[in-house]
């Protein structure tokens, strides 16, 4: 797989272990990619020398490349510490998470798990403000939710967005819903014909999945990507 070195341009902390690195090619531009790829991150002198993937936050129309990253081991904690300006290297754009149709999108993430989320949404709507999408998102408390403000913007613009938080571990916002997400609240009032995405750890992508499946859901329309720890 064919290796690009690229320059970091910006480091935006969302919360204390969560933020998205900003990065283009070392002599500018991105790499070519689709909306919900993600690529491979690789550092010398690691335990890991086939890299780690992550997926890409970014929209393909956009002049920098991110990956939204908590910091949980070797290669995350790598990418916390990087600064603007450092160089490190990527491999080219990979991944189906995409399932490139025009039926209303049901999207389902906890935590960072919103990355490719994030990029698919971003990306239909400049294809279409028509899109019809419904973001389900999970986090541990209101404050830390990575993109509130973009999201908010977002849902503000397209009437045909609609976003509902949830936080686990905090009760004192009144705009999100304070518990875990559950396979009703993601079938309720969604069309026949919606296609889901689900993205988040292990644990939360297989609750979901079973979930919506005993809600008659068929598997065929689910698609999945999994974040572990790294």
């Amino acid at each position: 797989m064919k290796r690009y070195r690229v320059r970091v341009t910006k480091v935006q902390p969302h919360s204390h272990n969560v933020a998205t690195i900003y990065f283009v090619l070392e002599r500018g531009g991105v790499l070519h990619y689709e909306a919900g790829q993600y690529i491979t991150v690789y550092f010398n002198g690691t335990s890991t020398p086939e890299g780690k993937a992550y997926s890409l936050s970014s929209a393909p129309s956009e002049k920098a490349m991110s990956i939204t990253v908590k910091k949980v081991g070797e290669y995350s904690g790598l990418l916390h510490s990087v600064k603007l300006g450092d160089i490190f290297v990527v491999s080219e754009a990979y991944g189906f998470f995409n399932p490139h149709t025009k039926a209303p999108l049901v999207c389902i993430a906890a935590g960072v798990g919103i990355a490719p989320i994030w990029s698919i949404i971003k990306h239909e709507y400049e294809q279409t403000e028509h899109r019809v999408t419904t973001l389900l998102y999970s986090n541990k408390r209101h404050q830390d939710i990575p993109f509130w403000h973009e999201i908010e913007q977002l849902c503000h613009d397209k009437t045909n967005l609609t976003v509902r938080h949830h936080v686990t571990q905090d009760s004192t916002a009144s705009a999100v819903r304070h518990r875990r997400i559950n396979a009703k609240d993601c079938v309720r009032g969604t069309a026949e014909d919606a296609r889901y995405l689900i993205c988040g750890s292990v644990d939360f992508v297989r609750s979901i999945w079973q979930g919506l499946t005993t809600y008659g859901v068929a598997p065929e329309v689910i698609s999945t990507e999994t974040f572990f720890e790294q």
